[in-house]
């Protein structure tokens, strides 16, 4: 059969010039998205639910399941199963096509891990699909109670691909263990992107194609438009790959001849054989050279496959014949396209990711790449972000553009106030929080009476607002000599704009002595300040 999605031939019958040459040869065709020969895989995915497992981790995982089969496009059937494990592992979702939000009402359990049990019964009770490459993705921290080499050495027998999830912070996982689970480190991949993870799976395993066009014979592609000569002598035809993805084959007999022709010659370039009988002196033979019982004539190119052509030098001499050579590709199942001569990956490379034809990845929150088609350079457009309204924006993972936070207070030029508390910066004036998000609101001390001194005998003290008189002050320090402003002796006076710089009286009419207080460094990327408070703090 030449064929794999041959539809019914229409041969027709008539005339056809003897000595056409076949069609020139076209350029290596664009694999543009539409139908095309799917490819089918089953993945099982095995969780670690154990105890030793954070909820949060539990909920990344399962989000990390619902967005791999988002993965795919139409060329691809994968079909999807689930099994959650502790001591006892147990089938969630079996192997089919999901729907809807599929992860949702998946809920942990606790308990230890035996990650070994749990393989074991993945390949004893998965519903693989005869004759559909098989795939199972462990999701743990490679911290199982149970010994679990003779469980995976069983499903590799039972030519089951197994590739590893950690479900943990870099540090707390074994990953000697996960290496261990999946054959070599390069198949253990982390929860951040779950297209790497498909992709992955897809290169590997995909033996249809998964690209766009018409199935051929050896599983050659032909691109959705495109067509091309049928081969061998007798019939004068060529087959379309519609935009359907169906194949259509139209072809024309050869003349009939009578008497019908004693000598026969075969001519490379034409459909038709030539006549050597002298009654048919007008199909004359034509000049060439010999080649496997064949004519190339002079001045014609012949390709007697996508990789050779040949020419003729002169009448009667060796045919000239070169052959291209090919670059060995990385990925494990190439795809041949008919009429070129070196296989293509079925995709494109993006770093250590195969993109297949059609699909997007993104290798960053901001980044997003499209494969055209097959062996192509990936197109990858860069997200722009306008500039938050906001100093302490945040990034929220796995988003690409930063955000401003959800007020929790105040913002005050001291710093954050927070809501029910009260902040002074300066003994006259106290500042509150209404409503976060909105301008704090400020209030100043009723006014005081004069004090009954002259202004160069009074002094203004940090812990009250109205002066006093010297008479009447407490033993201290000049804060600033200009403004009257008496540190008490033995008190700690912080600086409402800069809470860190704390000023002491060390005796009383002697110089201030200040400090700075050192912070370590926060935990996170965008600390709150709090008015009144040294250091920021992560959370509130």
């Amino acid at each position: 059969m030449l064929l794999k999605l041959l539809l019914p031939t229409v041969v027709m019958f008539g005339s056809f010039p003897i000595g056409q040459s076949a069609t020139p040869p076209q350029p290596p065709p664009v694999l543009s998205e539409g139908p095309g020969p799917v490819c089918s895989v089953d993945v099982v995915f095995v969780v670690d639910e154990s105890s030793s497992i954070s909820s949060s981790w539990f909920g990344r995982a399962k989000q990390f399941i619902a967005d791999f089969f988002t993965c795919f496009t139409h060329l691809h059937d994968i079909q999807i199963g689930v099994i959650p494990y502790n001591c006892v592992p147990r089938t969630y979702l079996p192997l089919s096509t999901p729907t809807g939000n599929f992860m949702h009402y998946l809920m942990q359990k606790g308990g230890l891990s035996k990650t070994g049990v749990a393989i074991r019964y993945m390949t004893d009770t998965s519903t693989f699909r005869a004759g559909v490459p098989r795939a199972a993705v462990v999701m743990t921290d490679g911290f199982s109670t149970d010994n679990f080499a003779a469980a995976v050495a069983a499903a590799v027998a039972d030519d089951i691909e197994l590739y590893a999830v950690s479900l943990q912070d870099p540090g707390q996982v074994d990953t000697a263990a996960l290496g261990a689970i999946a054959g070599s480190p390069d198949r253990v991949f982390n929860t951040d992107i779950p297209c790497k993870v498909a992709f992955r799976i897809l290169a590997d395993l995909c033996k249809s194609s998964g690209v766009p066009g018409c199935l051929g014979e050896n599983d050659a592609i032909v691109p959705l438009g495109y067509s091309y000569e049928i081969p061998g002598h007798g019939i004068c035809g060529k087959c379309v790959c519609g935009d359907n993805g169906e194949m259509l084959c139209t072809a024309v007999g050869c003349p009939l001849q009578f008497p019908e022709c004693q000598n026969p010659v075969d001519v490379a370039t034409w459909c038709c054989p030539a006549c050597a009988d002298d009654v048919f002196n007008y199909y004359n033979v034509p000049e060439g050279c010999l080649y496997n019982g064949e004519i190339i004539p002079l001045g014609d190119e012949y390709k007697p496959d996508d990789c050779t052509t040949c020419t003729c030098p002169a009448a009667g001499a060796e045919p000239v014949c070169v052959a291209q050579a090919c670059r060995p590709l990385d990925c494990p199942c190439p795809v041949h396209i008919v009429g070129q001569c070196c296989p293509v990956c079925p995709g494109c490379w993006e770093g250590d990711v195969l993109i297949p034809v059609g699909a997007t990845y993104q290798p960053n929150p901001c980044t997003f790449c499209s494969c055209p088609y097959a062996g192509a350079t990936p197109s990858c457009a860069v997200m722009d972000c306008a500039a938050p309204p906001c100093e302490n924006y945040v990034v929220p993972p796995g988003e690409c553009c930063p955000v401003c936070p959800t007020p929790i207070g105040c913002q005050h030029e001291y710093g954050l106030i927070l809501p029910d508390n009260s902040f002074w910066p300066d003994p006259c004036t106290w500042c509150t929080c209404q409503e976060p998000g909105t301008e704090p609101v400020c209030y100043p001390t009723p006014g005081c009476p004069p004090p009954p001194c002259d202004d160069e005998h009074y002094f203004r003290l940090p812990t009250q607002c109205c002066p006093m008189c010297d008479t009447d002050a407490p033993d201290g320090c000049l804060f600033d000599p200009n403004d009257n402003f008496l540190i008490p002796l033995g008190y700690d006076y912080a600086i409402p704009s800069d809470p860190c710089m704390v000023c002491t009286c060390p005796f009383a009419g002697g110089a201030v002595a200040c400090s700075l207080i050192a912070c370590p460094p926060p935990g996170c990327p965008n600390p709150v300040h709090i008015a009144g408070v040294c250091c920021p703090l992560c959370t509130i």
